[in-house]
């Protein structure tokens, strides 16, 4: 039976794949006008022609893609923490024909820690792992046999060994095939 220095340790990450919405300025519109799009996620506006712009709705507008303009341009604007909630924005020219459009940013739930981790060796290449789930959520299964290692997975040197659908209470999971890993880390993954 091979010996194993086991550590177990706990984190979690939130928001690391955003997305990126594309509005299109068309004729006297935004296309689409209105959209719901998750805290970190990017709206990116493209203009093939017109004289437009895009400027939030506000004394001192929060993105803005500069003065109206003939040229043709792409205008991306990152709506990180802490922007949430409603942004009316519009064409400052044609504002008053109708060319305006809304950005719903949701904030993502809160992300937490898994608790009370234990786990028992099964055999040489198999371990169980238990915690308690502080919610429901898809929790990912990393480790590692470099006890030095200093980038936080999911960054290179982890292996993903399992990502597992727990909901709030007692969770496990068998990982299998084990050969030198010796530290293991349980992320909730937070990503919707």
């Amino acid at each position: 039976m091979k010996l194993f220095l086991v550590c177990v340790l706990l984190c979690f990450t939130c928001g690391a794949f955003a997305t990126i919405h594309t509005v299109t300025l068309s004729g006297l519109s935004f296309v689409p006008a209105n959209i719901t799009i998750q805290q970190g996620d990017t709206v990116r506006w493209v203009k093939t022609g017109g004289v437009h712009n895009v400027s939030e709705v506000s004394a001192v507008p929060i993105f803005r893609s500069g003065n109206p303009t003939g040229s043709p341009f792409t205008y991306d604007f990152a709506f990180n923490a802490p922007l949430e909630g409603l942004y009316n924005y519009q064409c400052e020219v044609h504002a008053a024909s109708g060319m305006v459009g809304t950005v719903t940013v949701e904030a993502p739930a809160p992300c937490l820690t898994p608790e009370q981790v234990a786990l028992k060796w099964e055999a040489d290449d198999q371990v169980t792992l238990y915690w308690q789930a502080p919610q429901d959520g898809n929790y990912d299964i990393y480790a590692t046999a470099d006890g030095t290692h200093d980038v936080p997975p999911p960054g290179g040197g982890w292996t993903l060994l399992s990502t597992v659908a727990a909901v709030t209470g007692p969770a496990e999971t068998l990982i299998t095939g084990l050969v030198d890993q010796q530290f293991f880390v349980i992320i909730q993954n937070c990503r919707r």
